[in-house]
């Protein structure tokens, strides 16, 4: 959800947390008031109301750009982190706990929604709105003079986005069966599975994101002292800015090119040589 803004659009968003908590909260809040609703009715709410308020905020939010886009994200997620803990509607610090959902449905949905979600995002940026996100980031000039609407494209990229991370969101509080205003403090993780995973790319943050949540869990198993975890994330990306600029994903592509190509190379000079010898003994 967030590399539709960060990496197609840009963007770079400190405050795409707000609507995975807006997608947890959504799912929560009605078992904390004793609302039984269907399970898909839940998730489905979770996204729309994240979509609408990234649409909602729209209009103050991508006025500006860069930096300043930057630190105003920053501040929503700094805000909306204190509303989740200050408000008793939403029960504030104590959290709220979530109705118990077999494993064995859970996990199957977990992943198959992911996968949709990845064909899709993969199809989207293949599409003429996809070509227009890139066109945004890389020629925002040309893109405007060719007619293409840069507040519009920007808003379309964070709405999907959110309602992305939203969904995230929902599934992540049926996981969790318990939501407290910490669990959705997540904008660097984020961030760091993008990058690290590579941004700009559909399988960047996918890959990024399962590499550093197994790091992060073995990582917190095995150091013993709080937030040692950190240093080693840090480490591994200070590892890949150095080796990998662009992301793990895009590194495995490039030595797989590199590969194929050096194969074919040598499946070609074979062929030849080959064919050398069958001309000196005809």
């Amino acid at each position: 959800g967030w590399n539709l803004l960060g990496g197609y659009i840009g963007e770079v968003s400190f405050g795409h947390a707000v609507f995975f908590g807006i997608g947890a909260y959504a799912v929560a809040l009605p078992g904390g008031y004793n609302i039984d609703l269907p399970l898909p009715i839940l998730v489905i709410l979770g996204v729309i109301i994240a979509g609408l308020f990234a649409w909602i905020i729209s209009y103050p939010l991508l006025r500006i750009k860069g930096l300043s886009f930057l630190i105003g994200t920053f501040g929503l997620g700094v805000i909306f982190l204190n509303v989740f803990k200050s408000s008793q509607f939403l029960f504030a610090s104590k959290g709220v706990f979530v109705k118990f959902v077999s494993p064995e449905f859970l996990y199957p949905l977990i992943v198959s929604l992911t996968i949709l979600t990845v064909i899709g995002v993969a199809l989207l940026v293949k599409s003429p709105l996809g070509l227009s996100f890139k066109a945004v980031r890389d020629v925002p000039e040309a893109a405007e003079m060719i007619g293409i609407n840069l507040y519009r494209t920007k808003t379309k990229a964070l709405v999907i986005g959110a309602m992305i991370t939203g969904l995230a969101g929902a599934l992540y509080a049926l996981y969790e069966m318990h939501i407290t205003p910490t669990d959705t403090a997540i904008s660097n993780d984020i961030l760091l599975w993008a990058y690290v995973g590579g941004c700009g790319t559909v399988m960047g943050p996918v890959i990024g994101g399962a590499i550093l949540i197994i790091v992060q869990e073995t990582a917190r198993s095995m150091i013993t002292v709080s937030g040692g975890h950190n240093l080693v994330l840090g480490l591994i990306l200070i590892l890949v800015m150095m080796l990998m600029k662009q992301g793990i994903w895009v590194g495995i592509c490039q030595v797989t090119d590199k590969l194929l190509i050096r194969i074919r190379n040598k499946k070609e000079k074979k062929d030849e040589n080959t064919h050398k010898e069958a001309e000196v003994v005809e």
